[in-house]
């Protein structure tokens, strides 16, 4: 009866997971049209197509083969993501050294001066988005087929921290801070559901952070003061208008005069001149401009329904494994729309992080449909392995009835 029910949640997670990320997908596409269509026409419409159209394949791929065949394959993954991640983060530094050749490189992307994407043709992905779920799905492996270990602060900290810190440097020396937090904060989150001792995350927390301010004072010794600056002017960005203030100003103006019903759709009069990055990482004040609060809050409803499909999948997995999966896409899809949300309206740093499946990004669109399918391969499998025991439950007791049924009958004297 318990297998029953558990069936019947996870396939109305699933329902709820499918319809939420295409009735998102659809919106980011409706959304996008409205942000790009006036200054670059059908241009960022069609590239993001593509996109979802290898995102969507993606996730069909992913979603047939076992997950824990692909945890098995976690190393081979985190090596896949490790090459362009050193090939990066040494185009960074050595760019930083003074070298400017290296912008000559082939398959570099440099914008304002940092390393973090790859050019291919036309299209630029940025490795260090898919390092999330490539840690995601190592931890998930190592947790899951070691429960013993996770108390132990040998083989369940240092080890797996040795592997995610060398993930996790390679994308800091990429220049991208923020997405080095969101990784960080997805890690911690994983590490702390799968039962690793908290003094143990508190003493990786600590270190992270007095990295972080390290960090900054170094960036501040060298005459980087922007990254500074960025990290504390959101809390008055009205002092600091004519820099680094000025966008957060202009996505706060955006919402704040949208009020409950927005201007209307494609009326936005921020959108063009006024607020840069408007299609990636404050597309959700040109939503909050266009239709309003009640236009976010119908967003953020949206991401709440996936991340609660996915805890919903992770408290009714097959295994260990597909528990820690599971709850880390979720975690990782609801992280990243949060801090989205917090950063234009003001409640956190500028920083450039986008919304999924709503923002302008192929790395952020693929990464987000790879942790779909993800979701979907963890509800196949244990709906696969539960009709499984269910048919041989059943054969097993229609075996016991013919048994009694054959038996010969005895004559009484």
């Amino acid at each position: 009866m318990e297998q029953k029910a558990a069936i019947h949640k996870l396939r109305f997670a699933t329902a709820t997971l499918l319809a939420s990320v295409v009735l998102l997908t659809i919106f980011g596409l409706v959304m996008l049209y409205s942000t790009t269509s006036a200054t670059s026409h059908q241009h960022f419409l069609l590239k993001q197509s593509v996109w979802i159209f290898l995102g969507m394949v993606l996730a069909a791929v992913i979603c047939v083969v076992d997950y824990r065949r692909i945890g098995a394959a976690s190393k081979w993954v985190l090596l896949l993501v490790a090459l362009p991640l050193v090939y990066l983060a040494t185009a960074h530094v050595l760019y930083r050294c003074g070298y400017d050749w290296i912008t000559e490189l082939p398959f570099v992307a440099s914008i304002n001066g940092a390393f973090r994407w790859l050019r291919v043709g036309n299209f630029t992905l940025q490795p260090s988005e898919f390092a999330k779920p490539a840690l995601i799905i190592f931890l998930a492996h190592y947790y899951g087929t070691n429960p013993r270990n996770v108390l132990s602060f040998i083989k369940g900290v240092w080890r797996p921290v040795l592997v995610v810190g060398m993930i996790v440097i390679l994308v800091l020396l990429g220049g991208s801070l923020s997405v080095t937090m969101i990784t960080g904060m997805v890690v911690m989150a994983v590490m702390f559901i799968a039962g690793v001792r908290l003094r143990y995350l508190l003493l990786l927390i600590s270190i992270g952070i007095l990295s972080i301010v390290i960090l900054l004072f170094v960036s501040i010794r060298v005459g980087d003061g922007e990254r500074v600056s960025r990290l504390t002017s959101f809390r008055h960005p009205e002092a600091t208008a004519k820099s680094t203030g000025y966008q957060l100003l202009m996505s706060q103006y955006a919402l704040g005069s949208g009020h409950w019903t927005g201007v209307g759709f494609n009326e936005s009069r921020l959108k063009e001149r006024y607020l840069p990055e408007s299609h990636t990482d404050f597309i959700l004040a040109i939503v909050g401009e266009e239709l309003g609060f009640t236009a976010v809050a119908g967003v953020m409803l949206m991401y709440l329904l996936i991340l609660g499909a996915a805890l919903t999948v992770s408290t009714n997995a097959l295994d260990r494994e597909g528990m820690l999966l599971t709850a880390g896409v979720g975690l990782s899809i609801g992280l990243h729309a949060l801090i989205h949300a917090a950063v234009v309206s003001g409640a956190g740093p500028t920083t450039g992080i986008t919304a999924p499946l709503i923002s302008y990004g192929g790395s952020s669109m693929l990464t987000t449909w790879i942790g779909v399918g993800l979701l979907v391969s963890v509800i196949r499998t244990t709906i696969a392995n539960s009709d499984a025991d269910e048919e041989a439950a059943s054969r097993q007791r229609t075996s016991s009835f013919l048994a009694k049924d054959t038996q010969p009958l005895t004559l009484r004297s």
